[in-house]
């Protein structure tokens, strides 16, 4: 019996395309404003939580403010946190945004904290659409792809729902090649 040779060239990386290169479509405005809307929420209760013991102490009629000489320390931390979370959220969802091609389908995330993912359609085990309660009253979805082995599951939110049932469908179209 002959054992055949294993033939495994070598892939030169400059031929390769760029994955940033491809149009990117963004996902809807309106999951923008949902997730400024969550942002401005958590901001309002981490504030009242870090400032409420200094404002019952203040004006609860305790004369010793010792102890609360440092109040600001925690809300200056915060408000550094959250002008972060803000410009990612603002400046992130630029780039947010995902593409089909002919084998894959990529979604990008970020602007501090940056994220492309690939998932090839030979990959894909099935996909999912769901909506929570704000993102019905939205018309928005999530479209979840889930991969062999679990490893490469991607969740592209905030889609328009006729643009998430259209995305699925390809998905499914592609998948059953």
């Amino acid at each position: 019996m002959e054992i055949p040779t294993m033939v495994n060239p070598e892939i030169n990386l400059s031929d390769l395309p760029d994955v940033e290169a491809v149009t990117f479509l963004p996902v809807s405005e309106k999951y923008r404003t949902m997730r400024l809307a969550l942002w401005g929420s958590v901001q309002v209760l981490l504030l009242a939580a870090l400032l409420s013991p200094y404002l019952l102490y203040r004006f609860g009629g305790e004369e010793d403010l010792a102890a609360f000489s440092q109040w600001w320390w925690p809300v200056a931390a915060q408000a550094v946190l959250a002008i972060l979370w803000g410009l990612e959220e603002w400046k992130g969802f630029e780039r947010r945004g995902y593409a089909v091609r002919d084998r894959d389908i990529t979604y990008r995330t970020g602007w501090l904290f940056r994220s492309t993912t690939t998932v090839p359609f030979g990959m894909i085990q099935h996909s999912e659409l769901s909506q929570g309660p704000i993102s019905r009253m939205m018309g928005l979805n999530h479209l979840k792809i889930f991969t062999a082995g679990g490893s490469g599951n991607l969740r592209i939110a905030g889609l328009a729902e006729e643009d998430a049932q259209t995305l699925r469908s390809v998905i499914e179209g592609r998948t059953r090649r």
